[in-house]
């Protein structure tokens, strides 16, 4: 009955703690066990008759263990403690609680504890190993399943809530909490994982926090010459180069370098004619929604416009990829490294740089008033920085490394020693002079 008791157990544990994509991946293999299992798994109704399954034969192993043991069992023990007590009726009630002591014992190590721990270290294997028996049992108990499942539903009814076919859901948030148990249990390498996770914020992202602003935006006035163009494209390392009439808040569309060279192959020189089209978003508009808008439309890029209707940067396919992927850097690209490290430890940062994304992989908790760590400087300053400036945010002393203009385009800062920042692939670790 210990056994029998055992079994229901694992069978109960093992099938609610297995993953359900897992028994679905293993069916679709062909796995005969799998295929048995998985339609329980994935209807709630059945599941729920499952457990009540396991739930009755627990209890009735449990009811003929105990009445096995006063009836049997305790016999055996009141003529020897007969000797002790001399009275029947003393040693009568002394062999019932020794049994009783005896049987709750193995029952709860050998009949509940011990398949528990099984089950939940080999939960697919175990209910994979224990679908037959417990299909045997769900014909054998079913008039009691339908009898008690009913009654819970009518309790259920009773205090005003309706039965329902429900399904279990993960939130984004228990979705990452996967994602990082994944890791740390060797399923998803640093990478799998940093990429999972930047799929996940991107629904927290607008933009403007992903665009190029438009201090960096390189474009051209419709007037220029195709050598002009050509030149500005190979000089930049872009394909595509945005066209404005008066200001680059007027930008009509793009044109692309191999249109411009066939445009200078053939002697021709109305830049218009190959001129595409563009899509206008605000800056405001989540990235997801941005991503999709560029998917459908058919489009690369984006141009960002602001509250005023003038022209806040530039956003790209790239751009977004790189949210997930991290940098792509190709032979064209001369950016500097997103994050790099001299021989004192000390950490150098771009200043176009997310402070949300700087908080999360430097374990830092610098404010995210500001969008990036150029913005984070000048809002705490209130005014320009200059080379070699030292703002101070929290316990955080940022310094100002390089200015473009008047944005800051590098800053650095000192982490603690035994602080790692190498672990987040996202961001390649270069060295810095």
């Amino acid at each position: 009955m210990i056994f029998v008791n055992g079994l229901y157990v694992a069978a109960e544990f093992a099938t609610v703690s297995s993953r359900r994509t897992r028994i679905s991946q293993m069916a679709g293999s062909g796995n005969k066990m799998a295929e048995m299992l998985r339609p329980i798994m994935e209807n709630t109704a059945a599941l729920d008759a499952y457990v009540a399954a396991c739930q009755i034969g627990i209890t009735i192993s449990s009811l003929v263990l105990g009445a096995y043991g006063q009836n049997v069992i305790a016999g055996y023990l009141v003529a020897p403690l007969s000797h002790f007590t001399n009275s029947a009726a003393a040693a009568q009630s002394l062999s019932f609680i020794i049994v009783l002591v005896f049987i709750t014992m193995l029952q709860v190590i050998l009949g509940e504890l011990f398949p528990k721990s099984v089950a939940i270290q080999y939960p697919e294997n175990l209910a994979l190993a224990l679908v037959i028996p417990m299909r045997i049992s769900l014909i054998l108990f079913r008039p009691l399943i339908w009898l008690f499942n009913g009654s819970g539903s009518i309790v259920l009814r009773l205090l005003g809530r309706q039965p329902s076919e429900g399904a279990q859901f993960h939130s984004p948030e228990e979705i990452e909490l996967l994602v990082t148990e994944s890791h740390e249990s060797g399923l998803l390498d640093a990478e799998e994982r940093q990429m999972l996770r930047n799929a996940f914020r991107l629904r927290d992202l607008h933009a403007r926090q992903v665009m190029v602003h438009r201090t960096r935006l390189v474009a051209a006035p419709i007037e220029s010459q195709i050598e002009e163009l050509i030149n500005l494209a190979i000089a930049e390392g872009y394909s595509r180069i945005p066209i404005y009439h008066e200001s680059v808040d007027e930008i009509t569309g793009f044109v692309h370098i191999k249109d411009l060279f066939r445009l200078y192959l053939n002697g021709e020189s109305d830049v218009s004619s190959v001129l595409r089209d563009v899509i206008y978003v605000p800056e405001t508009m989540p990235v997801a929604d941005l991503w999709q808008k560029l998917n459908v439309d058919r489009k690369y890029l984006a141009i960002v416009f602001d509250e005023y209707g003038g022209t806040a940067g530039l956003i790209t396919f790239e751009d977004l990829i790189e949210e997930i992927f991290g940098e792509l850097q190709d032979e064209f690209d001369d950016e500097m490294a997103l994050i790099a490290r001299d021989q004192n430890g000390r950490v150098y940062l771009r200043g176009d740089l997310l402070v949300s994304d700087v908080n999360e992989y430097l374990e830092l908790n610098l404010p995210t008033e500001a969008d990036t760590l150029s913005g984070l400087v000048f809002s705490v300053l209130g005014r320009p920085p200059t080379e070699g400036e030292v703002v101070v945010v929290g316990e955080t002393q940022i310094r100002v490394e390089a200015m473009a203009d008047l944005g800051v385009s590098e800053v650095s800062l000192q982490l603690p020693p035994l602080r790692e920042v190498t672990s987040f692939s996202e961001w390649e670790v270069a060295d810095h002079d």
